[in-house]
């Protein structure tokens, strides 16, 4: 995955500029630069304060919008199994 890509994701979601994630979060805008020269990629460390100063969790910063549905239609999936299971017990 190319985090500089994601990145550039979740601010345009967050409406706040690379600029201004590198003054909020103390992380110099030097470390964007390199890391665009890099293919892309930032440390683990700089992921986890990029997403503590925009306010989601580690996790999210990884989860594309596929991994999204996917997870949505595995839940529901789990939760019709759940709700047959209990009607089937009631009714028998």
């Amino acid at each position: 995955m190319d985090t500089m890509v994601r990145l550039d994701e979740i601010l345009a979601q967050s409406n706040m500029s690379l600029y201004k994630l590198s003054k909020t979060s103390g992380i110099h805008y030097s470390t964007f630069e390199a890391a665009k020269k890099r293919n892309g990629q930032l440390s683990v460390d700089t992921i986890e304060r990029i997403c503590q100063t925009i306010g989601i969790n580690t996790y999210e910063f990884f989860m594309t919008d596929d991994d999204w549905d996917s997870l949505d239609r595995y839940c529901r999936t789990r939760s019709d199994l759940r709700e047959r299971r209990i009607l089937s017990q009631v009714q028998a």
